[in-house]
């Protein structure tokens, strides 16, 4: 689910105190959703200081800016090895190594390829953020090493589309829960959710292949047009995985706005949903909502690896909604 900076803000302050802050993250977000105030939120959390909101602004000793810099506007591989060199010196006492790739979609194939070591090994004590309005562009390697972190402008829509609407309908249906039947309903309920997903992201990166086929058919050779099919194909893949993920924010913020309800606190991530997660804030202790929370986020990280997809949907959804624990 796309957050305000604030909401993105306080999840990410909230890891770093419990000890959970990843090594990489994928800040995504349209013109205007605070990407770069983000980012130098998280150099001043992790560093200490006054944040910054230009990222060009935050380079320093302990702070590598890698951006677009060659006539072709992309971001090179010498780059990316200058930025490998200084993550692994020694940073200064009670700091951290952090490197921000601005608009990342511009890395490249092999700028990528030259990443993915780091990301798959990064050095002790340091960060990577990767900022970007079109994460669709990067390959999934890259995408499946980084949480995603996705922005809307203030005042933006709930993010989800017809999908998510349907979710939030089923979670007002469903209530508190009343055991393993419905719960398991839900979480098949939940599955079809997401094979609709995967097949409008597969229709549409069908349609922009055979469109791209139809225009450079004759003019191009026939493996150009194959490393485009495999370019679709991750598109999609990419498409649908950001879907995903907004799915399983909006499980996270229904219970999150639950607990929310009962502090009195006022602003709510899924203000359209007030009187549902009202009712369950009335209807379950705030032990019981934080343990079906962390069952979700528990699954949204599980989902971030090689883990079974309709397994792990079935185990958190009985956790989270199959009744008093």
């Amino acid at each position: 689910m796309s957050l305000g900076v604030e909401a993105a803000f306080g999840y990410l302050s909230n890891a770093a105190s419990a000890g959970r802050l990843a090594h990489a993250y994928l800040i995504t977000g349209p013109a205007g959703s605070g990407k770069a105030e983000l980012a130098g939120r998280l150099v001043a959390l992790v560093n200490g200081g006054l944040p910054g909101t230009r990222l060009d602004a935050l380079a320093d000793e302990n702070v590598r800016l890698v951006q677009p810099e060659s006539k072709s506007r992309r971001i090179t591989v010498k780059q990316v090895r200058a930025l490998e060199g200084m993550l692994h010196q020694r940073a200064a006492a009670g700091k951290t190594k952090v490197g921000i790739i601005a608009d990342a979609d511009r890395l490249g194939e092999q700028a990528e390829n030259a990443f993915l070591k780091t990301l798959e090994e990064p050095p002790d004590g340091s960060l990577l953020l990767l900022v970007t309005a079109f994460p669709e562009q990067l390959l999934d390697t890259i995408l499946s090493r980084c949480i995603l972190v996705s922005l809307r402008p203030p005042g933006g829509p709930m993010p989800g589309g017809d999908e998510g609407r349907a979710l939030r309908e089923m979670l007002s249906r469903a209530g508190a829960g009343a055991g393993v039947s419905e719960a398991l309903g839900m979480a098949k309920g939940f599955s079809e959710l997401l094979k609709g997903v995967k097949a409008g992201a597969e229709k549409t990166g069908d349609a922009e292949r055979k469109k791209e086929q139809a225009a450079y058919g004759k003019t191009t050779d026939g493996r150009w047009l194959k490393g485009r099919e495999d370019y679709h194909k991750a598109v999609a893949q990419s498409r649908y995985l950001g879907a995903r993920s907004d799915l399983l924010e909006i499980l996270v913020a229904w219970f999150g706005d639950a607990l929310r309800q009962q502090s009195g606190y006022g602003r709510l991530d899924l203000p359209d949903d007030a009187a549902a997660t009202a009712e369950l804030a009335r209807r379950l202790p705030a032990a019981d909502l934080l343990r079906r929370m962390a069952a979700v986020e528990a699954l949204r990280d599980d989902l971030a690896t090689n883990v079974q997809e309709a397994l792990a949907l079935e185990v958190a959804f009985l956790e989270a909604f199959g009744g008093a624990g």
